[in-house]
């Protein structure tokens, strides 16, 4: 049987359009009273990025993450142990920070002129994705695995594994099955394994 992990319930991720103002994140949050719970430094190289956790109720998490590589920050609520997370997550949005709209988070695919912008304006396109399936992102990440580009075609997986959108499941053992890139399907392979595990559509 296939073994899964305790379901963690999340908001939506909140991009900050500010991806270095660690300072501000802190301040906020330190007039708030609420605990530090994990202080975790990014790694040499943007192997790893910068976390910080905070418990702002028993069993209900506030996570800064910054990821240099991707130039991208953002604000996420988790809990174990309830799934309304709605009021914790309106903190983030009532406290007057900056945050990207879905139309900026759209717009940066169009603009993109080279492969890599493209690449990391999808990848920052499924983190900030809504918690359910949108139109007009599920058309940019169709669209981006048949790309002509493997990066690109990689950066949709990489997209779509943020997003954690039950009918992209299949589209990802398609892509395991008839890419005409090993990396590209390799990647669709272990992104397809990371949502049975994670319980999210049908293996």
């Amino acid at each position: 049987m296939l073994s899964r992990h305790p379901t963690t319930y999340r908001s939506r991720r909140f991009l900050l359009r500010e991806h270095d103002d660690e300072e501000q994140i802190v301040r906020l949050v330190a007039a708030e009273g609420w605990p530090r719970v994990a202080d975790v430094p990014a790694k040499r190289f943007g192997s790893e990025p910068r976390r910080l956790t905070w418990e702002m109720v028993s069993g209900v998490f506030l996570t800064y993450l910054r990821d240099r590589k991707l130039r991208t920050a953002y604000l996420v609520v988790t809990s174990r142990t309830t799934s309304d997370l709605g009021s914790f997550a309106s903190w983030i949005t009532d406290i007057g920070l900056s945050v990207c709209t879905d139309d900026e988070l759209l717009g940066a695919l169009d603009d993109s002129l080279t492969v890599e912008e493209k690449s990391r304006a999808l990848v920052r396109a499924g983190i900030g994705a809504p918690l359910n399936p949108d139109n007009r992102y599920s058309r940019a990440f169709i669209d981006s695995v048949s790309d002509v580009s493997p990066e690109v075609r990689k950066s949709g997986i990489m997209a779509i594994g943020h997003a954690e959108w039950k009918p992209f499941r299949e589209l990802l053992d398609a892509v395991a099955q008839q890419d005409s890139n090993a990396q590209v399907r390799s990647l669709a392979r272990r992104m397809a394994a990371a949502f049975d595990e994670a319980g999210i559509g049908d293996a």
